[in-house]
């Protein structure tokens, strides 16, 4: 048996001592907490309701991990699903929210935890039925009656004035939940379609039609997975989602949820922590043949062939082609290359030969007295045109950070 007091009535110590006598007399161990709910809430700027719940499941994780309990199981009824359902209606929570409570699910605040609810299909009155046949009575909890929390002004005002409308408004509110959780394992079943082409430190690359394909709540649920694989936050809503759908048509965009970046860019999308902004890297003359750094790079010159990586891409160069001596730095504007018999702008170079949004910003020049002779990305090289059989290497090795 376990109990946490929120500490926001003088009288809730009460309680406590109350759960603790009553496992007592039946002989079984009380696990029991508290917290400064209100405080913490004022703190982080959270609601009371919303603080309150995310403490006390993070004490009933902590206690079930302390006893070594295979599951959590709550007393939750049939009349609070209904609330829950009608609350999350309100709130505009879509067909996630308007499931309700699951009768089992993970437990919140413990990646491994189970939650488990096997009263959801018993009445409240059920309840108190069971209670008065077992002679046992039920502690009642003041605050359930107080109108500051929206719960309970939907269960002392919406709720009754809705059975004037329809008497049976608790049952048609629970069949609405058993019918979302059927659309929603649909939608679930949809979410896993999109699945990543890589994972790397910037974060998961899809393709962009394939998230484009997904239905909003199947959208975010593939954002969800990939936030929980990088230890972020997500913050979703509906306004955020219909931004991100619309910059997946256009091909390109980024719409940040929480501390979650999904950006879209030449058939690729990226969801990932937000990216640091790229210090430019001012020019660095070269050793030929040597190292240097440059930035987050050892940049390596040899006469001899150099082995290229995943990480690492080599140029081969023509000396008879370069003028002047051979610098590493950025691009700056108005960088020009002679590519493939064209003279082209380097931004717009990464714009045509695909190179992601979230990749160009990071790019290296490698330049001589004429200008770029080789420009470095993620994954490609770019060459300018030269006559002559290579006889200089240059390899761009990241540093670990």
């Amino acid at each position: 048996m376990a109990h946490f007091d929120h500490q926001l009535r003088p009288e809730s110590s009460a309680d406590l001592e109350f759960v603790r006598s009553h496992a007592a007399a039946l002989g079984i161990e009380a696990v029991t907490g508290e917290g400064p709910v209100a405080e913490v809430a004022a703190r982080q700027r959270r609601g009371i309701e919303e603080t309150a719940r995310m403490m006390r499941y993070q004490f009933l994780a902590f206690a079930a991990e302390k006893e070594r309990c295979a599951a959590v199981v709550t007393g939750h009824t049939a009349d609070d699903q209904a609330e829950t359902v009608l609350l999350h209606l309100l709130r505009g929570s879509g067909i996630r929210g308007l499931r309700g409570m699951l009768p089992a699910g993970p437990l919140p605040g413990s990646p491994a935890g189970v939650l488990l609810r096997p009263l959801l299909a018993l009445r409240r009155d059920d309840t108190r039925a069971i209670c008065a046949e077992l002679g046992l009575q039920p502690r009642t909890d003041p605050s359930n009656d107080d109108p500051a929390y929206a719960r309970n002004r939907l269960r002392a005002s919406l709720l009754p004035a809705l059975r004037g409308i329809n008497p049976a408004v608790e049952e048609a509110l629970l069949g609405l939940a058993a019918s979302a959780r059927e659309a929603f394992d649909l939608l679930e079943r949809r979410s896993f379609e999109a699945q990543p082409l890589e994972r790397g430190p910037i974060g998961a690359i899809f393709r962009t039609h394939d998230l484009a394909a997904l239905p909003g709540e199947s959208l975010a649920l593939a954002i969800e997975r990939e936030a929980a694989f990088y230890h972020l936050e997500p913050a979703l809503n509906r306004t955020r989602l219909e931004n991100l759908r619309a910059a997946l048509r256009r091909g390109t965009g980024r719409v940040c949820f929480g501390s979650v970046a999904v950006e879209a860019s030449v058939g690729r999308v990226r969801i990932g922590p937000p990216l640091e902004p790229v210090e430019p890297i001012e020019p660095v003359l070269l050793d030929v043949p040597g190292s240097r750094r440059v930035g987050p790079w050892r940049v390596d010159v040899a006469t001899a062939p150099l082995e290229p990586a995943a990480t690492a891409p080599v140029a081969a160069l023509a000396s008879a082609a370069l003028r002047g001596a051979l610098r590493a730095r950025s691009v700056q504007p108005g960088d020009r290359i002679t590519w493939r018999a064209c003279t082209r702008k380097l931004s717009d170079l990464l714009v045509n030969e695909k190179v992601p949004a979230w990749e160009r910003p990071g790019a290296l020049v490698i330049a001589d007295s004429n200008g770029p002779a080789a420009l470095f990305t993620a994954a490609r090289v770019f060459l300018r045109d030269a006559s002559g059989e290579p006889d200089l290497w240059v390899r761009l090795m990241p540093l670990p950070r």
